[in-house]
């Protein structure tokens, strides 16, 4: 018993030596020091947006302010040595805008159903280009009344 409990502190004690130590990989730094793109930043706030919007239909709210921002999508700079493929992006960046202008036209028992339109456009994007935020995007959704 005394053995199995020293080598479980020794496991421990390694881990937290891991997370304690400060040490950050090469990535890790570089990403810190470079600053998000304008690419970047404006899928940050189409995210809040999105959980704005969820969040205000969970209620049974209105919806929130239209994000006129969002109009710049395909003029945004990429975060730098990040592949856009100049036919695809497009596309799906005037397929969001779509989307998006439908969501805040429809009538509101039809706003649920437009909101999962929407969140599915960013994830047939981001299916094609940087896949990294599906996780995020999948959680998006909201439940259909069926």
């Amino acid at each position: 018993m005394i053995a199995l409990n020293s080598h479980l502190f020794l496991v421990i004690a390694a881990l937290a030596g891991c997370f304690m130590s400060g040490e950050r990989t090469p990535a890790e730094a570089g990403q810190e020091l470079t600053p998000p793109s304008e690419l970047a930043l404006m899928m940050r706030h189409m995210a809040a947006h999105a959980d704005s919007v969820k969040a205000a239909l969970s209620r049974g709210d209105g919806l929130p302010a239209y994000p006129k921002e969002f109009k710049g999508l395909m003029q945004a700079e990429p975060t730098k040595g990040m592949h856009i493929d100049p036919i695809t992006f497009p596309t799906f960046a005037k397929d969001y805008q779509l989307k998006l202008d439908e969501l805040y036209k429809v009538q509101p028992a039809k706003r649920q159903q437009a909101y999962n339109a929407l969140v599915q456009g960013c994830a047939n994007c981001h299916g094609s280009h940087c896949p990294g935020p599906l996780m995020r995007i999948k959680k998006m959704y909201m439940a259909t009344e069926e």
